[in-house]
């Protein structure tokens, strides 16, 4: 009978010759086997040894593909030689023996042996096919306890991601999040000595230790500047990619820090990578050699994900609180400024009034010939001054709220106007209100003052959303669209109940006002504004129903060249 081919184990190549060790002390059966396995498609380095002893040598510096073994040796039984559990084996093994003995099969194959075979001629020569399909089998079950094994590490990982998620959705602070993710990988990750996120602040300059483990903790909360950066960290920023360094001692790009001294063996840097730039590194390292798999990738990955959501959050949130408080302060500002001029303009006519009317009195006075007091003539004068200091006052009011100069800078004008409305939605507690932004495709530089082109988004936003109170239809859109005369015009559309005609040009005026409590400023101001920056505002009315406030702004001189990301 002609012997099967040998096929070698999936991790073997057919270029490495099988490793096969062969414990038998009578030198026929060892010679029947070795003329079994002659002529096999794949090369087979067999080795003979002859005791226990003479195979522990081998085994102490060599790993087999597979042990075939006599049970009873002249130094003891073949069974000692196997693993307690074949879940930690080392290799696969077949015991063999001159005599059938049910029970001691039994005792072998508990103790890991994977093939049990009784010797003779037949068996002997059939010894190909029994390693064959020896080796078949341990290639299954390794593969199979690899992959239970990775599916343990990755549902845990899977635990700690969803964890770690539920803790950006419930508001924890930034810091004890930052804390709580190191814990986490450090957990997850048991190769893992060294952690640390870094936060590169919105200056772009300097790096914020937002949490580390080991040593590092102490220096949480310090700030490192980039003039002189770690190389392998400035990398990252960089390129935005993962860096993965094998072993720290030797790799030339990393040479020059000190990741050597005090990061271990292996480690890998990856970018917390936010929308439109870097936010920070994630930096893991292990003592020992570490071979990182997709999970261990994949894991990293997602959690500095999760890590750089919440710290975009973070900066969004602060964003917010600094704008609403600029716009609080603009809109102060431009009240104070069209109450100051209205104020000037009712005001001083009185004044006149009383200065005239006084110097009426004095020159009537004046004529009694001496028959009023010098007193009451100073009196007079006191009065007047004080009259001719009032008007002065209203006076430089009226000309400070006249020529009030704009604080312009090119900005992108999709960006201010999102922000804006963002904040003004936020204030709503209509749930059901559905917001679209239609922006253009190329995104504008408009040289305008921020801050009072966001308050005027920002009141026409609050009145769309007040205006969809009672609507059934509850839908804004809001628009950014490049003209043809070198501007762009922004749209505030709602669904609500409209403006009739007659009303399109008193909205605008001072103390008009379409709503019970209103002060009829909002919009008075928001036009000033706007025609303040060589802009128009009017209304007109959204294709079935509603309102649709248009304005204009003049583009900046000096345009983007490369396509911007839009909000």
């Amino acid at each position: 009978m002609k012997p099967a081919p040998l096929t070698p184990r999936e991790d073997v190549s057919p270029q490495k010759p099988i490793q096969l060790l062969l414990i038998e002390d009578e030198e026929a059966h060892a010679e029947l086997v070795r003329r079994a396995l002659q002529g096999q498609a794949t090369p087979i380095d067999l080795m003979v040894a002859r005791t226990l002893r003479e195979a522990r040598e081998y085994l102490n510096h060599t790993l087999p593909d597979l042990v075939i073994t006599d049970i009873r040796l002249p130094d003891g039984s073949g069974i000692e030689l196997l693993s307690p559990g074949i879940s930690v084996s080392p290799f696969p093994v077949i015991v063999m023996t001159s005599y059938g003995d049910e029970k001691m099969a039994v005792e072998a194959m508990k103790a890991g042996a994977l093939d049990y075979i009784v010797k003779s001629e037949a068996t002997l020569n059939d010894m190909p096919h029994v390693a064959e399909r020896t080796l078949r089998q341990w290639h299954e079950i390794t593969e199979r306890k690899r992959a239970e094994k990775e599916l343990r590490i990755h549902a845990k990982q899977l635990v700690a991601l969803s964890h770690l998620s539920h803790q950006v959705l419930s508001g924890i602070g930034i810091d004890a999040l930052m804390k709580e993710a190191v814990h986490l990988i450090t957990q997850t990750l048991k190769t893992i000595k060294c952690v640390k996120i870094l936060e590169l602040l919105p200056d772009r300059k300097t790096l914020l230790l937002r949490a580390a483990t080991g040593g590092w903790s102490s220096r949480v909360g310090q700030t490192t500047s980039l003039t002189h950066p770690n190389p392998l960290i400035t990398h990252v920023l960089i390129s935005g990619k993962r860096v993965f360094a094998e072993d720290l001692h030797t790799d030339e790009r990393f040479r020059s820090s000190l990741l050597t001294e005090q990061y271990g063996h292996s480690g890998v840097a990856l970018p917390l990578s936010g929308r439109d730039r870097c936010l920070g590194v994630l930096w893991a390292s292990s003592e020992q050699p570490w071979t990182m798999t997709n999970n261990d990738i994949s894991f990293l990955e997602s959690t500095g994900n999760t890590l750089a959501v919440a710290i975009e959050r973070k900066e969004t949130e602060a964003r917010m609180r600094k704008l609403q408080n600029d716009l609080l302060q603009a809109s102060q500002f431009s009240t104070l400024g069209e109450l100051g001029t209205t104020l000037a303009h009712e005001v001083n006519q009185p004044i006149t009034a009383i200065i005239n009317y006084v110097r009426a009195c004095q020159q009537m006075i004046m004529a009694g010939k001496g028959q009023v007091t010098q007193t009451i003539c100073e009196l007079m004068d006191k009065t007047v001054a004080e009259a001719e200091r009032a008007a002065s006052i209203i006076h430089h009011l009226r000309e400070f709220a006249r020529t009030g100069e704009l604080h312009r800078t090119p900005e992108a004008l999709n960006t201010v106007v999102y922000d804006a409305s963002r904040l003004a939605l936020g204030e709503t507690t209509e749930s059901d209100i559905k917001v679209n932004f239609e922006f253009s495709s190329q995104p504008p530089l408009v040289s305008i003052d921020k801050i009072q082109i966001q308050q005027v988004v920002f009141n026409l936003v609050r009145n769309a959303v007040e205006a969809l109170t009672e609507a059934e239809r509850k839908f804004i859109t809001i628009k950014t669209i490049s003209t043809q005369d070198h501007a762009v015009e922004v749209q505030i559309q709602d669904t609500g109940p409209g403006i009739s005609p007659p009303l399109n040009d008193k909205v605008f005026k001072q103390r008009f006002s379409t709503k019970n409590e209103g002060m009829g400023m909002g919009l008075s101001i928001s036009r000033s504004i706007i025609k303040a920056h060589q802009g128009d505002l009017w209304i007109s009315d959204t294709p079935g129903g509603g309102a649709t406030f248009h304005f204009t702004l003049p583009l900046s001189e000096i345009q983007p060249t490369h396509k911007e990301t839009n909000n």
